[in-house]
């Protein structure tokens, strides 16, 4: 008898982190974490949410650039795996968490904020890389 309320608790329990993941914009990730992940096979989808003028100035390698205004609308566009990990980051956390949270509320739930986004990334003396200029 009293394993008839262990399933339902257990399904309550997993959507209860899940939903509350994305409503506090999702877990975060440290550069350390980060730097390990982006050398395995394949490396994780990354998301720079900053302006395109930000990402062309120089951004983590193999990111995409989806500025945050653009982000909800784009998500099912960007063809992002829905449960493997998708890090997200920006100058800094702020722009980064609402991106995962709305990764999260569109049913993905792999987003991870870069903690300290570039500006940490930079700082741990990783390099960024730059677009190729444009010809004219």
């Amino acid at each position: 008898m009293k394993s008839k309320w262990l399933l339902p608790l257990a399904i309550g329990v997993a959507l209860f982190v899940v939903v509350g993941q994305g409503l506090k914009g999702g877990p975060e990730i440290t550069v350390q974490e980060f730097a390990a992940l982006m050398k395995g096979d394949p490396p994780p989808a990354v998301i720079d949410v900053r302006t395109h003028a930000e990402y062309a100035q120089g951004h983590i390698p193999g990111a995409q650039s989806v500025p945050l205004a653009q982000f909800k609308g784009r998500v099912d566009s960007l063809k992002l795996p829905k449960f493997d990990t998708v890090v997200i980051y920006g100058a800094d956390d702020t722009l980064a968490r609402e991106a995962t949270k709305q990764l999260y509320e569109s049913g993905y739930g792999g987003g991870v904020t870069l903690k300290g986004g570039i500006t940490a990334w930079q700082a741990a003396g990783h390099a960024l890389t730059q677009p190729p200029a444009q010809k004219p």
